[in-house]
């Protein structure tokens, strides 16, 4: 069975460091849903509990070992409006050059999905942090939702248009604001196509809409594998 060394879709020993060495982000913050926080995280053999902003952080550190980095970690599921009401004015107040969002999965597995809305919300946040100077905003859109235990097989199809629909709308306010996205339901996609997963482990924890310790590991090298070949770098 594959552990985070060896699983291509982890960060290998050192790479983080070599994908960010002189990458000049100094302050960096992390806000949105709950999925960047580590309580209920499930521990998959192989794979160390440490949440992807920890993981991330610790990335950003080799690269510079001067770095700060801002969490703001959401104990509940949050929606872009409420990113936006709780957590904005700080992440603001830190005077980030990097900002990670983590949002898209409270707004995709509600009763009624409004898209609209979604880009309404994500627009003013992106706008809000770049008008504040932030260099570079990463938005993280979340796993294939269906790949977890919790799902039932009716909502399957419903889910799945869904995540597309919030991949293309988060795509165009990220474009449209000069920022960068992460699509980890694409980037899972990306790897199965050349390494098939033998490990049959999906990245979410039993507890509800939590990634587990897996999830976590393929989270941090999506966004540090992303922030090692964007323009802000």
């Amino acid at each position: 069975m594959p552990d985070e060394h060896t699983d291509p879709r982890c960060l290998a020993p050192g790479e983080a460091g070599v994908l960010l060495a002189g990458a000049g982000w100094r302050r960096a913050v992390v806000l949105g849903d709950s999925v960047a926080d580590s309580a209920g995280m499930a521990v998959v053999p192989g794979y160390a509990r440490t949440a992807w902003s920890d993981r991330v952080a610790g990335a950003l550190r080799e690269g510079d070992a001067g770095a700060a980095c801002l969490q703001l970690r959401a104990r509940r599921e949050l929606s872009l409006s409420e990113v936006r009401s709780c957590q904005l004015a700080d992440a603001l107040g830190f005077g980030a050059d990097l900002a990670l969002l983590a949002c898209g999965g409270p707004e995709s597995r509600a009763r009624s999905f409004e898209p609209d809305a979604l880009e309404l919300e994500l627009s003013r946040i992106l706008a809000a942090l770049r008008g504040a100077g932030c260099r570079t905003v990463v938005v993280i859109t979340p796993f294939d939702l269906t790949r977890s235990a919790r799902v039932p097989a009716q909502r399957h199809a419903v889910l799945r248009a869904r995540r597309r629909l919030l991949a293309e709308r988060v795509e165009a306010v990220t474009l449209r604001h000069g920022c960068v996205q992460v699509d980890l339901a694409a980037y899972a996609d990306a790897y199965a196509r050349t390494y098939p997963d033998a490990s049959g482990t999906d990245p979410w924890s039993a507890h509800p809409w939590r990634l587990n310790s897996r999830g976590h590991a393929l989270t941090a090298a999506a966004v540090v594998r992303t922030l090692g070949g964007s323009p802000g770098s």
